[in-house]
């Protein structure tokens, strides 16, 4: 079992990349609550913001305490994604543009940022100047190969 840090940092950026529901969340911090003895407040504050917006439950998984491996709960974020995407459920765009939020909001080494990065641009050259929409998303598939893992849990 991962670090409650951990999985609250996936449940975090499937939040920001809008591949999990707020309600995944609250179900996430509750199964904490009804497993543990002691609970960290900063869980039982997610438990409680089912009415909450989506980028108030970001900043409150945010806060949960604990030691995590950021790189892999970011890989697991990805397995969402990469879920989605293969079984034809994100077009093109949507997965450049999580890919750029990816880029920008998870922990993981800069070459990967730089790589998940360069999608968004890709996707704007290929509607524009060149390319096919077959090979951005081969390139796509590869990346998420390479780099997502499966999550500790479902959303």
């Amino acid at each position: 079992m991962a670090p409650l840090r951990e999985e609250a940092e996936v449940l975090r950026l499937g939040l920001v990349l809008g591949l999990v529901e707020p309600g995944a969340a609250v179900a996430w911090a509750d199964r904490i609550i009804a497993a543990a003895e002691a609970t960290p407040i900063e869980v039982m504050d997610v438990a409680m913001a089912s009415r909450q917006p989506v980028d108030e439950m970001i900043r409150l998984l945010g806060r949960v305490p604990g030691s995590a491996d950021f790189t892999h709960a970011a890989h697991c974020a990805l397995g969402f994604m990469r879920e989605r995407f293969i079984g034809g459920g994100l077009s093109l765009e949507a997965a450049a543009d999580m890919l750029w939020a990816y880029a920008r909001e998870a922990n993981i080494p800069e070459d990967e940022r730089d790589v998940a990065a360069s999608f968004i641009h890709e996707y704007h050259c290929l509607v524009d100047y060149f390319g096919t929409p077959v090979e951005l998303g081969n390139e796509i598939t590869q990346f998420l190969a390479e780099h997502a893992a499966a999550a500790p849990f479902a959303p």
